[in-house]
């Protein structure tokens, strides 16, 4: 299924930002701070990306499909991943709220930075495998070649609503994220 392909190429990416943000976590436990404009980007990838558009295509796109197609048969399986986004956006929340301490070297800030990036980091690593290994080959089972086509053409709809191609943009911060940690 292409829309599954699609959702795949982004958890590669965001495994990417996964990465720096653990590698930032590493730097806060050594007393190598990394920068705060490093973290400020890390979140807006995290809410913006990560959150906004590769969650709104699984939640509101795909598990919407899901639901009518299939008179609740996955709903477990749908329900456990939107609570672990829900888990994750209060962690980007945390971090986001932390800054300021952080920055003023508030050491108490600085463990609660770490844990809630370590958390987070955690949190949506083993969801990412765990949608990649159990739920999209269910998903792929569960859905038709129409039901692709309908998909694709959702999620091409959001991205001509928020008028980029996301890939390339956020690879782009990734990247220049990477240059910073």
């Amino acid at each position: 299924m292409i829309a599954v392909e699609q959702l795949l190429r982004e958890h590669r990416l965001i495994l990417s930002l996964l990465d720096l943000l653990a590698t930032a976590a590493d730097r806060i436990i050594r007393d190598d701070d990394p920068p705060r404009e490093f973290l400020e980007g890390a979140m807006t990838f995290c809410r913006d990306f990560a959150d906004k558009a590769h969650h709104y295509k699984e939640e509101y796109v795909m598990f919407g499909l899901l639901a009518q197609r299939h008179d609740g048969v996955l709903d477990g399986e749908i329900e456990r991943h939107r609570a672990q986004h829900e888990h994750c956006r209060n962690l980007v929340t945390e971090i986001s709220g932390g800054l300021d301490s952080y920055e003023k070297g508030s050491e108490t800030s600085r463990r609660l930075l770490h844990r809630s990036i370590s958390e987070y980091v955690d949190t949506l690593r083993s969801h990412i495998r765990s949608e990649n290994v159990v739920f999209f080959p269910m998903v792929e089972e569960a859905l038709t070649s129409e039901d692709d086509e309908s998909l694709l053409a959702d999620f091409r709809k959001y991205e001509e609503q928020v008028g980029t191609d996301l890939i390339s943009t956020y690879t782009n911060l990734v990247e220049e994220l990477a240059g910073q940690v």
